[in-house]
């Protein structure tokens, strides 16, 4: 398993945080990072292994053990297809000493119309967007799925209506305020906040969700955010606007034996992502 060096990501000065004990060598929490390991009982297509994404899985959970973190979270697509492939998944990521969140990505509700809305359940979720606070720091867990035509059973209203205009992304009116409330509530407690997302937000080429305009302009409006977190375009990113530092991890199915996984740090003045196997290892801002 191959580790690469730290990528440090520098934050804004106004994000700069004053968490008791904490200096530049002390981080104020760590958390892992798995982004689509997109597993399912199918064929290699193109440089999806999907069979293998189970024994990358075991391997980055053992490896994640052995470290302080304080959770773990799954930047969506934690299966490829089919409601079976849960119970293959699931009780891996049953191993994990840290708590651990999912994010609902597209490939999560590859299945039947009748087994849809038994998807949170498989993953051990109660809701499909939450928040929480750490140690100084305000966690999004949001929801990139809750407009989409995909989401819901054909004959589910949500899915009609997603279809005019076409939606196969996208953040709802009810979250997108729910988000802004969040956003406004920390910065008003002094707090630093981080957004996961299954889809891109950032940079405006790519698979995009649907709303990510909207969802960039209200995170830079805030001036709060130090990162918005993401999987789904499996060769990653990077970019950064108005303070806020965009990061697309890297897609585990992807590769033969290759893994791709990470842990970032957080500390008082910066991020730094340790990356693993496919993840880079390039120094952002030092």
């Amino acid at each position: 398993m191959k580790r690469r060096d730290f990528i440090r990501i520098t934050l804004p000065i106004a994000l700069a945080g004053r968490a008791a004990g904490a200096t530049s060598e002390t981080p104020d929490l760590t958390f892992g990072v798995i982004a689509d390991p997109q597993y399912a009982d199918v064929e290699t297509h193109g440089s999806r292994f999907y069979r293998n994404s189970l024994a990358k899985l075991e391997h980055a959970i053992a490896d994640l053990n052995t470290r302080p973190l304080d959770f773990t979270v799954t930047l969506g697509d934690l299966i490829d297809r089919d409601f079976k492939s849960f119970g293959s998944v699931m009780p891996i990521y049953e191993k994990l000493k840290s708590r651990h969140f999912p994010i609902l990505g597209n490939h999560d509700f590859s299945v039947e119309d009748g087994e849809k809305g038994k998807v949170l359940a498989a993953l051990g979720m109660e809701k499909a967007y939450h928040s929480m606070v750490i140690k100084g720091w305000r966690f999004l867990f949001t929801d990139g799925t809750d407009d989409a035509i995909w989401r819901y059973p054909a004959s589910d209203p949500r899915t009609l209506a997603a279809k005019k205009p076409y939606r196969n992304s996208g953040i709802c009116a009810e979250q997108m305020a729910w988000i802004a409330e969040e956003l406004a509530a920390a910065k008003e407690s002094g707090q630093r906040a981080i957004v996961f997302n299954h889809y891109p937000a950032f940079p405006e080429k790519g698979p995009n969700i649907t709303n990510s305009k909207e969802l960039v302009a209200l995170i830079g409006k805030h001036g709060n955010v130090a990162a918005y977190m993401n999987g789904h375009h499996h060769a990653g990113n990077y970019a950064e606007k108005g303070g806020c530092h965009y990061v697309n991890f890297k897609g585990m199915v992807e590769t033969e034996k290759e893994t791709a996984y990470a842990t970032v740090s957080c500390y008082s003045d910066r991020l730094v992502i340790e990356g693993m196997g496919l993840e880079p290892g390039r120094s952002l801002g030092a």
